[in-house]
């Protein structure tokens, strides 16, 4: 069997692809990746980086992750039937395309273990104050190894059954802030420290690239005319709702970085922010809405094993899935368990040209070489019919 045809999800009579994703589940994803990580840390560093002026940083990387997210959409247009892989070998070879892949894994490895920090950091602080973290990472790999084990198809699947649970969490975020009231005046004027926002702006691109395990999509959604309309609206509403919150805890909390820590998390800040007057509901509808955020690991960690897949050639799903879990446990224990650790390494220049340069250049090559493609189909049917 070619090697393509072991490492992709079974293909019909055809030789094409069967779709593991249709257009509303692809829809329900995107809204997922938008709002999960981008509202746990992020707007805590950036408003200690660059105080009320926080969630414009978090509009601009916002931005950029919803450009790419446009991309990644034409690009799955472009190229209805044929995988992610099997698109960029068509175009710069096979040798080249694994050289890809290997960093393309590399930097999906990366943003795993943001979400996975996070998420775990949410429950460390909140929920299981208590629990042994190591113990944690292993419960929370045990569910990552359990998803790279299935097909996309039931990855999505997974999302749809998830998503009401996440609005419902977001539902009640909202009411609190809205009952309880924010005088977003606060956040004016802005640009008060320039010098400050722009070290915030290039130091913070760790988070971008939330949409580029979309790749994976690509070839295997069933398309439908509205899917792409549908899928950007649910972008720019999941940013919105991150974009919200955000400016809720600048307008709270712009004045006053130095009582926002690392490992503070939207939980803590709006219960500090409503004055408990509500108890712990924040609680509650904090772990209904985490649930976004093990989605996206969940992604991310699928990703990554799928490309490891394709870069040994064989699809062996439960020793590439025990290799990966391995490699994060290893990674969240002994990397960064230390909030300093992290705060470092999510608030450097590297990481975020490094993460910036990935949110970019996957949806460009995607739509790239789904254009190369495309156009030598066309040549080839003119030639047939000619």
């Amino acid at each position: 069997m070619p090697e393509n045809e072991q490492i992709a999800d079974k293909r019909d009579g055809g030789g094409k692809i069967k779709k593991q994703s249709s257009g509303r589940q692809l829809v329900v994803t995107v809204f997922l990746l938008a709002l999960a990580t981008k509202m746990f840390l992020l707007p805590i560093f950036l408003i200690r980086a660059a105080g009320r002026d926080g969630y414009i940083v978090l509009a601009i990387g916002a931005g950029i992750d919803l450009l790419s997210l446009g991309a990644m959409l034409a690009a799955m247009f472009m190229s209805k039937d044929t995988d992610f892989f099997t698109m960029l070998e068509s175009v710069i070879g096979k040798i080249a395309t694994k050289i890809v892949i290997v960093l393309f894994t590399l930097f999906l490895f990366f943003k795993m273990n943001i979400a996975a920090n996070e998420t775990l950091t949410f429950y460390s602080d909140n929920v299981f104050a208590e629990f042994d973290s190591a113990i944690m990472v292993i419960v929370l790999l045990i569910f990552l190894a359990a998803v790279a084990n299935h097909t996309l198809r039931a990855l999505c699947r997974l999302n749809e059954l998830l998503v009401p649970l996440v609005v419902v969490g977001i539902g009640i975020l909202i009411a609190i802030t809205a009952v309880t009231g924010f005088d977003f005046g606060n956040i004016m004027p802005t640009m008060r420290k320039p010098s400050e926002f722009g070290d915030a702006v290039t130091r913070h691109g760790s988070w971008l690239g939330d949409f580029t395990p979309l790749a994976l999509f690509i070839g295997r959604t069933d398309l439908k005319k509205r899917t792409a309309v549908a899928a950007s609206v649910s972008g720019v509403i999941g940013t919105s709702v991150v974009l919200f919150f955000s400016m809720v805890m600048c307008a709270a909390f712009g004045n006053l970085p130095t009582y926002v820590d690392s490992t503070t998390n939207i939980s803590n800040i709006l219960q500090f922010s409503v004055g408990n007057v509500y108890g712990r509901i924040d609680l509650f509808s904090s772990i209904l809405w985490s649930v976004a955020a093990f989605v996206e690991t969940a992604l991310f960690f699928y990703a990554t094993c799928r490309c490891v897949a394709y870069v040994i050639g064989r699809n062996s799903h439960f020793g590439i899935a025990l290799g990966v879990c391995a490699a994060t446990y290893f990674t969240q224990v002994f990397a960064m368990s230390d909030p300093t650790i992290f705060s470092l390494l999510m608030s450097n220049r590297w990481t975020s040209a490094i993460s910036l340069a990935f949110t970019v250049a996957v949806p460009s090559a995607a739509v790239l070489c789904g254009a190369i493609s495309a156009r030598r189909g066309q040549k080839t049917a003119v030639k047939d019919n000619g």
